[in-house]
């Protein structure tokens, strides 16, 4: 019982978010509560219509088959309503699982552990979130429908005869146990199925994504075959389900089958007193065994509601990559400064940073070099805060930044990645993506910064020059100088370039610095770079190898050798 809790702890954590439209919850009960009894309705009418003509009393024939289509009527509209008003809660609930889903990846990514795949997380997103819409559309509500059903057919079977629920009893404990009896294979092929359709998904957007880098390397072929033996492998992990779910189902009729059966025999014995009762005991058994149906249904279904609602329930539950501030205090201007700082991608494991001291003041262009692996990206994302450090700290303005509520470290510290991925619009619409209200003069002059209106930029059409999804039709310098006009529009305090000139010549990247440098007298420019040209430019240097950082060249040769030039 504690394992099976465990396994269903999921879906019960997902299950309140219903609660949120309440209105919509009840109107979907309603409807299907008068859509259930009018079906059950529909099928006593029939059957009593039925027993009349057995007994050969045409009274009553014309009021029943009135009742009877004025029921079918009202099923049909019921039926319908109940249709629109599920899947519309789904709908709606779905909506807010998606915002919750993408709040904790923001939160909780990037993680500190191995990454996860981007189309794990598409799955998870996406796809798992998709599965749900059973769960919200045909089960909370229709759960609800099926006990008042099956008390009613309960009542109305032991006012015809005692005998009648011994009938179709068997059937419901068959139908009710054979679920769990098959719940841990349903729930093991489920979470197959599950990762099967992940691993597939995420290589197919990978294959879109980097189509152009496979056929320059000779590799499409082999990636369709790839892709071939994970459709494979999806359809066995969905054949495998397959045939849970039908073994279920197949024994779940039979024992309808043998219920329906059970009730003839209890009519035709005269335990109702009237063998031309047949009808509607036939009519109850069947329809008492609707709503076990309905929740057969829903347990064959566990399988994959249990993997995909175990997936989302572990992005929602993911820690948070930064705790926020319970008391935010206000941002200062002045020197980002790295005190002591230390850190580690894992409990226990190798220290990246140890014991970092570093510093750049408002008006300098400061370098951060060093050989690849040293730690300089490790630095730049602790300047971000999207980890914090184990150890020392870091301020801005002698303030910590895990005192500072998000959106004003955002607006205060941006970064420009050596790798930009760009969205589909116009030049205008990526950098406006930073601060949609700037206004026009605002927006060329930060483009005229980045040299994105410069004639040896490329862009004959300027700011409405098209960009296709990912940055598509700009080149590696273009796609560079719009993420840096992007960073640039909300005047932020502390701007950080991670390797991103090295998409320049040696021309742009001397005009791009020498135009960094102008009205910079109250911004920290920090350049993560190995250009010669660059480390020239910059006031100071600071040399970052294996986890500890230093001043390179301390005297001041950089400075020195530009005042001689």
């Amino acid at each position: 019982m504690t394992a099976l809790r465990a396994r269903l702890a999921p879906l019960w954590r997902l299950l309140p978010l219903v609660t949120q439209h309440r209105g919509a919850f009840w109107w979907t009960l309603a409807a299907g509560l008068l859509t259930q009894l009018g079906v059950l309705a529909l099928g006593l009418l029939g059957a009593w219509l039925l027993t009349l003509t057995l007994r050969g009393d045409p009274t009553a024939v014309v009021p029943l088959v009135t009742a009877l289509l004025l029921t079918a009527a009202l099923c049909a509209l019921t039926s319908w309503r109940e249709s629109y008003v599920a899947h519309d809660l789904a709908y709606r609930v779905l909506a807010d699982l998606r915002v919750r889903v993408f709040a904790a990846l923001r939160r909780a990514m990037p993680t500190r552990t191995r990454p996860r795949h981007s189309g794990d997380l598409g799955a998870v997103a996406l796809a798992d979130v998709e599965t749900l819409e059973w769960l919200y559309a045909h089960t909370a509500a229709q759960a609800l429908v099926s006990v008042v059903l099956l008390a009613v057919t309960t009542w109305y079977s032991l006012v015809l005869s005692p005998w009648l629920p011994l009938a179709w009893g068997p059937a419901l404990l068959v139908v009710v146990a054979l679920p769990w009896c098959t719940g841990r294979a349903a729930a093991r092929r489920g979470a197959e199925l599950t990762a099967a359709n992940a691993d597939l998904h995420a290589r197919v957007v990978e294959t879109v994504a980097g189509l152009r880098e496979l056929t320059e390397a000779g590799a499409l072929e082999r990636r369709r075959a790839e892709l071939a033996a994970g459709t494979r492998a999806l359809g066995r992990a969905q054949r495998r389900l397959a045939a849970v779910t039908g073994v279920e189902t197949a024994v779940a009729d039979l024992a309808v089958a043998a219920a329906g059966i059970a009730a003839l025999a209890v009519a035709a014995s005269g335990s109702t007193g009237d063998p031309t009762l047949a009808p509607v005991t036939l009519t109850l058994a069947t329809v008492a065994l609707g709503p076990l149906g309905q929740l057969s249904s829903l347990l064959r279904n566990l399988g994959p509601l249990l993997a995909s609602a175990a997936r989302i329930d572990a992005v929602l539950g993911a820690p948070q990559a930064t705790t926020p501030p319970a008391h935010p205090v206000p941002p200062a201007f002045g020197p980002l400064v790295f005190e002591r700082v230390g850190f580690r991608y894992a409990p226990g494991g190798p220290e990246v940073l140890t014991e970092v001291r570093l510093d750049a003041s408002p008006g300098e262009l400061v370098a951060l070099t060093g050989p690849s692996g040293g730690g300089k990206s490790t630095c730049v994302s602790l300047a971000l805060r999207l980890w914090d450090p184990d150890a020392g700290r870091i301020t801005l303005g002698g303030v910590d930044l895990r005192d500072l509520a998000d959106a004003d470290l955002r607006a205060a510290i941006t970064a420009v990645p050596q790798r930009v991925d760009l969205l589909t619009g116009t030049v205008a619409d990526n950098i406006l993506l930073a601060a949609p209200e700037a206004p026009p003069e605002r927006l060329r002059a930060v483009a005229t910064t980045a040299g994105l209106l410069d004639p040896a930029a490329g862009l004959p059409l300027g700011l409405a020059t098209p960009v296709g999804e990912r940055g598509r039709g700009l080149s590696g310098g273009q796609r560079a100088r719009v993420a840096l006009a992007r960073a640039l529009l909300p005047e932020p305090r502390v701007l950080i370039l991670d390797e991103t000139l090295t998409h320049l010549d040696a021309h742009a990247e001397a005009a791009l610095t020498a135009a960094l440098r102008e009205r910079a007298e109250d911004r920290i420019t920090l350049v993560v770079t190995h250009r010669p040209a660059t480390l020239r430019a910059a006031d100071r240097i600071w040399e970052v190898r294996a986890g500890r950082v230093r001043p390179a060249d301390p005297a001041g040769p950089p400075r020195a050798e530009r005042a001689a030039n």
